[in-house]
């Protein structure tokens, strides 16, 4: 099982490349110098290309916000900062109140505030000493499926986590992963954090969640050869991997943590009898992979016929 392909728009959102992004942002502001129609054209087609690269650098953002307006773009500044506000996980109904604004007036002004506002820069939002209290509010109640909101509030959850809020990480990370469940790298750290703690079978769950993400990364194995290791030295009491209930439980408590709001509006379409009979295959129909994911999660740790099998199929398509 794999997680997102390399050349892909996921692989790319999930892992923002400073150096194309800077690359474009250069090109951009170059084309901007120049200033004419066609050169504006391109300036706007570079801009888009350093944000789509690296969402992470604010420079990014204002350099595109800069070429729409000298294009006289007032729709694609208010996309531009639609988008931003995805990022940041503002709620997408407040975006809507600048409906009525002059983006070409007042576009940049909005930019630059939200950024100031709202730092891209983990380590600048962390010195902001913003209330964290806010913060954790927000990871509990909006949705994170955007990868660069989840990638943003993750940056911001281990900054909070090196100020030696390790129970608050403990509490909320499972709840951004929930929305991006491949990230085999963030449940290897939180598995560490559940082994130090003594805590083995949380520790489990999460290297065994790490392992199905990315399963090179074998990290449920070491874990097990390390708690076998300990147990041949006597002197503690035996222990054995969770049983299959423990893990259920986890599981529908990721799956419960992956139930953000759907559309609102009735979807009509033909309904498939197998669908119907089937609530992962109906989770799939309705784009809501993360909870499929975790259900047929749960049906493979029970041992169901035909689950690792439509895992896998979910995966792919995450």
């Amino acid at each position: 099982m794999s997680g997102p392909h390399e050349g892909s728009i996921g692989a790319k959102l999930l892992h923002p490349r400073r150096s194309l992004g800077t690359r474009y942002r250069v090109q951009a502001e170059r084309f901007l110098q120049n200033g004419s129609d066609s050169d504006l054209v391109w300036a706007e087609q570079m801009a888009s290309k350093s944000v789509l690269h690296d969402f992470t650098d604010p420079r990014n953002w204002k350099v595109l916000v800069r070429a729409r307006i000298e294009l006289g773009d007032d729709g694609g500044v208010f996309s531009c900062l639609r988008d931003l506000f995805s990022v940041l996980g503002r709620d997408p109904a407040l975006t809507d109140l600048l409906q009525d604004v002059d983006m070409l007036e007042h576009g940049e002004a909005i930019l630059a505030e939200a950024l100031r506002i709202d730092p891209l820069d983990p380590d600048q939002w962390i010195k902001e000493e913003k209330p964290i209290e806010e913060f954790l509010a927000k990871v509990r109640s909006l949705d994170f499926t955007d990868p660069r909101a989840n990638l943003l509030y993750s940056r911001r959850l281990e900054r909070i986590l090196s100020t030696g809020m390790e129970e608050e990480y403990l509490v909320h990370a499972p709840i951004l992963l929930s929305q991006r469940p491949l990230n085999h790298e963030a449940w290897t750290k939180l598995g560490r954090i559940h082994e130090r703690r003594g805590e083995s079978d949380r520790a489990w769950h999460c290297y065994d969640q790490a392992q199905v993400a990315y399963p090179p990364c074998g990290e449920k194995d070491r874990y097990m050869e390390r708690m076998a290791g300990a147990m041949d030295g006597g002197s503690r009491k035996p222990w054995s991997r969770p049983p299959v209930e423990s893990r259920a439980a986890f599981l529908e408590g990721l799956q419960r943590f992956a139930n953000v709001e759907g559309p609102t509006e009735p979807q009509e379409q033909e309904e498939d009898p197998e669908e119907e009979d089937d609530p992962v295959r109906s989770l799939i129909s309705e784009g809501r992979l993360n909870e499929a994911f975790f259900l047929a999660r749960r049906r493979a740790a029970e041992g169901q016929e035909g689950a690792e099998q439509l895992l896998s199929e979910i995966s792919g398509l995450m």
